[in-house]
């Protein structure tokens, strides 16, 4: 029995061997969108927090393999400590192409521009961060100090940001060059990597909605004015509202965040979700392989958990992460139960499934501080009946209710409600009904598995 779900191990070829959600086919619309075009091309990849996008891009990155087409995977949010969202792209760049490149002379060529544009870049910031923090007050030594960082470093203690200005102008069409030049070098980086059928080079960005706004941001602008050239594709993963959030925090409240990203992205994508097919969805196929991977000791119980689940999981919307998380409440219960013990599907899915997007409910279930009523309006379970064909939530909100209901609201019930037959499970266990949820709430709440 395993309590964390394993890391799904993705193929360096064939990436899309367990591929449990069926999303192959939607890597080769990508591949073929990427490879069949020479142009400037900007992807995002939208989608929601846990709902596989990295694991998606990972695979992805084994088809392109296959096909011969060779990519670079970058986590934003590892290198967002970085003040300089340039270097983080440019080294990842600049790494890949000196371990493949057919000419040694290529990548040194390519590591050359890219250094003197990050010197360009980062002489400049640090002139005008300075000047701007000591307000034109700045001592020599401080100058001497940044003189490393390039020759254009000013040693006039006199200067004034309207000088820093001028000097800018003044250097702006050799800029200019050296960004060209760069730029022309890194669509050219392409045709010297070795074992490249394609002719294109495929960067992927992850884990931009977690990055700081402000690096974020920088990491967009970035790709649009230095790094989008004809034969390389940047895919950026990303959740789109969380990016958009950022972009507002970063400009302010009032701009049109949407209109905004627009300007640095051509295609937009989002990350494949099969939901309206009760038989063949995501959900289901994914509460399948954690049965299977997490190797409950069910006895039996598999097929009701997946019904359970299931259930659950359309009503709570949960993500895949989210499911993940419920599978390790499981084995919880699971692995700290004996055989012969009592476990109740319908209650053990449903409190570990509200441990994790409902924990206040879940705490108020453990301490016995909330009745029937308040908890179906907390979870939104209070439009659940019979005519709302959620035969399982049916099944499931019986036994809470059963469990949950006070005394003088037990008797008051009339006996042809389903729920007066559920105590003749209990009879084996000498178990009393009101100890039902609390019991298996203390059971889970031992241990939390992050």
């Amino acid at each position: 029995m395993k309590l964390v779900t394993p890391t799904l191990v993705v193929e360096d070829v064939d990436g899309f061997k367990n591929d449990a959600l069926q999303r192959k086919s939607f890597g080769e619309a990508l591949s073929n969108l990427v490879t069949r075009t020479s142009d400037e091309l900007v992807i995002s990849l939208d989608g929601k927090w846990g709902e596989g996008k990295t694991t998606f891009v990972k695979m992805w990155q084994g088809l392109l393999k296959e096909k011969g087409v060779p990519s670079i995977y970058i986590d934003a949010f590892q290198n967002d400590y970085t003040e300089d969202a340039f270097i983080s792209i440019a080294s990842a760049i600049t790494a890949y192409v000196g371990q493949h490149a057919i000419q040694a002379e290529k990548s040194s060529e390519f590591s050359d521009k890219a250094k003197k544009v990050g010197i360009r870049l980062l002489s400049w910031s640090a002139k005008i961060g300075i000047k701007t923090a000591t307000l034109g007050i700045i001592k020599e030594s401080d100058i001497e100090a940044l003189s490393e960082i390039g020759d254009d470093i000013a040693t006039d203690t006199s200067e004034t940001v309207a000088t820093l200005v001028q000097d800018r102008l003044s250097t702006h069409s050799k800029e200019n060059e050296i960004i060209q030049s760069f730029r022309e070098s890194l669509s050219g980086v392409p045709e010297t990597i070795t074992d490249n059928k394609s002719g294109r080079l495929v960067v992927i960005i992850d884990e931009l909605d977690r990055c700081r706004p402000s690096f974020a941001v920088e990491v967009l602008e970035k790709i649009k004015h230095l790094f989008s050239v004809k034969n390389v594709v940047f895919v950026l993963v990303m959740h789109k509202e969380q990016l958009e959030e950022a972009i507002r925090c970063v400009y302010g409240s009032n701009i049109d965040a949407h209109t905004y990203l627009q300007k640095f992205i051509n295609i937009e994508a989002t990350i494949p979700k099969r939901v309206t097919d009760r038989h063949s969805n995501d959900l289901d196929a994914y509460i399948a392989r954690l049965l299977h991977l997490h190797e409950l000791e069910t006895w039996g119980d598999n097929r009701l958990i997946q019904d359970c689940l299931s259930s659950l999981g359309r009503h709570f919307n949960l993500s895949l992460r989210q499911l993940e998380k419920v599978f390790t409440n499981l084995a919880i219960i699971y692995s700290t139960s004996a055989k012969n013990q009592l476990r109740l599907v319908p209650i053990i899915t449903f409190i570990s499934t509200v441990k994790v997007v409902k924990p206040s409910v879940f705490s108020k279930i453990l301490l016995g501080r909330i009745s029937y009523t308040e908890l179906i309006s907390e979870t939104e379970l209070q439009f659940i009946n019979n005519e709302s064909n959620e035969r399982n939530l049916i099944r499931i909100m019986d036994w809470v209710r059963f469990s949950i209901l006070t005394d003088a609201e037990y008797k008051a019930i009339n006996e042809t409600d389903n729920i007066t037959r559920l105590s003749q499970s209990l009879w084996e266990y000498s178990v009393d009904r009101e100890r039902l949820l609390p019991m298996f709430c203390e059971k889970l709440n031992m241990f939390t598995v992050n």
